[in-house]
């Protein structure tokens, strides 16, 4: 990386000059159904830290918590479940070892210029067959430079959490850079209630290293892009808070992660009616797991290194096929491959075929879109030494066709509406890690179907949206993940059929004048989603594990002048750890407030010039104790400085 980053600055020594504009001539890029949800980071005021408390305030969306800077946080859509929902960087989707969920605590807003999230399929010319494939997806758009700039940050405050950060853009001619690095150390020393009395939560610290660069390029009619992203973490596992002997400490658990990421782009538009996308990606994961029993006499003894390696690669075409029609077909091709030492293990190696074919429509006010994709994964297996568990090999693949439609229907009324099929194969760690893996698990599919209303309104200096959003999504063999004694040890199980019925609710209005502007936003989601397996079992008709059937949001912001204060209040009701909805598994519903001052200082003749900002965020104001995840208490109040300079 740092070789990369020198030959970077070579190329970019020079200064003065502005990123030339690129002439897109290729079809509309416009997406048959929007997103969902979407936020303008690079726009937005008062814009969390961590990219997990963007997506907790989207409808439709959990985001399941272990508490803490270090703990694991992963993101479910629509009862979807984590590992049915792409997570993707310019089109990419990121990859994981540890459990191929992606993990959001791994990633801070800095460097991401909008953050959507799609129900339906994205629908957009020369995307991925990851994208078609995928049953929801979040989609990260990275910053695209618009000036030299280089910015310092620093944020600070309770639990011993120390963040550095440095961000640094260049621009010469048609080229551009954006590098940063990122250091975060958290202590993770909390209080919570324990029974009759209050603890500290112990072994919840973590030390990470985050650094990436980007290249990118434009020519005529095409643009490219170079992405080189790592990511090293050792962290504890502070375990379940259960009653057990108070001489032992809860957990002597450790993890270190090290994530390294090499992924590129090429956007051709080759005449006004055909174009193309290449796109490419390496990753390396390792992850190393121990118990330390030396410390902790109660804990099995696991010392477990687990080393992952990725290849990808992509072709997307588009063709216009007249005034209102246009084709698009995709092809996808991914090796894994899966190295680790437990006992009795076999080394797993995955071959992963996605195709996909689309045919969108737009005339006037009218869009629609239909594709057909399909999935097909080979797994092979080769022992790491002699007497590990022998497996035969397995062939598993699926057909996902998917419909859209959209439709203005009044200069203030939108409407749209999609019908699609989705399949989300077992990974290796469901299948084959020994600590976690059930090879017995079955492909997880889904038949989704949605709408959207959306109402509209603006005038000089005001706006306000509204949006209701009524789905139903069959989810057939759902795979579910149950942590055990850990966040690294989990039970994977298949629930034979879920059906989720939803509602989401969303209203947004703003006013603005010479020096001030106001905003405010209503989120509220509606999730029944119960097991409708076994007529007259005991779970029959119960709500699945960690979906609340209400929850929702507030969140306002006002400015003035530099002056910007913002307010966030979630909710969340009560929910079960398990598919018996009794009260040993209630996760009781709670309510946590966060508030956010920032000041802007000027230090030029005008706002291009340097620029110093400060922050003050209190974060669960009224220090509310809750769970997220049952036996994993989150922490009380907090406070974070932050300090941020610019020029």
């Amino acid at each position: 990386m740092l070789t990369a980053l020198l030959l970077s600055t070579l190329l970019l020594s020079d200064t003065g000059d502005t990123l030339s504009a690129a002439h897109v001539r290729g079809v509309k890029d416009r997406p048959v159904v929007r997103a969902t949800e979407e936020t303008k980071l690079s726009k937005a005021k008062a814009v969390p830290w961590q990219l997990a408390d963007v997506l907790r305030n989207f409808t439709g969306v959990q985001v399941k918590d272990y508490g803490g800077a270090g703990g694991l946080k992963t993101i479910n859509v629509r009862s979807l479940g984590s590992e049915h929902t792409g997570v993707f960087i310019d089109g990419i989707q990121i990859d994981n070892a540890q459990n191929m969920q992606v993990d959001l605590s791994r990633f801070s807003t800095d460097g991401f210029g909008t953050v959507s999230l799609f129900n339906a399929s994205k629908s957009v010319r020369l995307q991925t067959a990851r994208e078609y494939a995928s049953g929801a997806s979040v989609h990260l758009e990275t910053l695209r430079p618009e000036s030299d700039l280089l910015r310092l940050k620093l944020r600070t405050g309770s639990f011993s959490t120390v963040n550095p950060s440095v961000e640094w853009h260049k621009l010469k001619g048609g080229l551009a850079i954006r590098s940063s690095a990122e250091f975060l150390y958290s202590g993770g020393r909390y209080e919570y209630p324990y029974f009759d009395t209050t603890l500290v939560r112990e072994n919840a610290d973590i030390r990470s290293l985050r650094a990436e660069a980007q290249l990118m390029g434009r020519l005529d009619g095409g643009e490219w892009r170079l992405h080189l992203y790592s990511y090293g973490s050792e962290r504890g596992f502070p375990g379940p808070v259960i009653r057990r002997a108070a001489a032992f400490p809860f957990s002597a658990e450790r993890q270190a992660d090290q994530d390294c990421m090499v992924q590129a782009s090429w956007v051709q538009d080759w005449s006004e009616s055909y174009s193309t996308a290449l796109r490419g990606k390496y990753s390396y994961n390792y992850t190393h797991y121990s118990t330390h029993p030396e410390l902790n006499p109660m804990a099995l003894p696991y010392d477990l290194h687990y080393r992952q390696h990725s290849a990808y690669i992509s072709l997307a075409q588009t063709a216009q096929l007249g005034p209102f029609w246009s084709a698009d077909l995709a092809t996808d091709l991914q090796g894994n491959g899966l190295e680790h030492d437990a006992q009795m293990s076999s080394s797993p190696r995955r071959v992963l075929f996605t195709g996909a074919l689309a045919v969108r429509m737009e005339r006037g006010k009218f869009r629609t879109a239909a594709h057909l994709a399909y999935m097909g994964a080979y797994d092979s297996y080769s022992e790491i030494r002699p007497g590990a568990w022998s497996r035969d090999n397995a062939w598993r693949d699926a057909w996902m066709p998917s419909l859209s439609m959209a439709w203005e229907v009044l200069p203030w009324l939108e409407a749209d509406a999609f019908v699609k099929q989705s399949c989300r194969l077992p990974s290796f760690n469901d299948l084959y890690y020994t600590l976690i893996g059930n090879s017995a698990l079955k492909p997880e599919s889904a038949l989704q179907l949605g709408s959207d209303f959306r109402l509209h309104w603006e005038d000089a200096g005001a706006s306000a949206q509204f949006r209701l959003s009524p789905y139903f999504n069959r989810v057939t063999d759902k795979i579910v993940a149950i942590p055990t004694v850990s966040q690294f040890r989990w039970t994977m199980l298949n629930i034979g059929l879920v059906h989720v019925t939803g509602l989401d609710l969303s209203a947004r209005a703003s006013r603005s004048g010479r020096n001030w502007s106001a905003s405010a936003s209503l989120r509220y989601s509606f999730q029944r989603a119960v097991d409708r397996s076994v007529p007259g079992s005991q779970t029959f008709g119960n709500q699945i594990p960690y979906i609340p059937l209400h929850s929702g949001s507030v969140y306002a912001v006002l400015s003035w002048k530099q002056w910007t204060l913002s307010w966030d209040t979630a909710y969340s009701g009560r929910k079960w750890s398990r598919s018996a909805n009794t009260q040993d598994y209630l996760v009781p519903s709670w309510t946590t407030s966060d508030v956010a001052l920032e000041r802007l200082f000027l230090l030029g003749k005008n706002a291009e010039g340097p620029q110093l900002k400060l922050s003050l965020r209190c974060s669960n104001v009224f220090d509310a104790r809750y769970q997220i995840v049952q036996a994993y208490p989150m922490p009380g109040r907090s406070i974070m400085l932050n300090a941020e300079f610019s020029f």
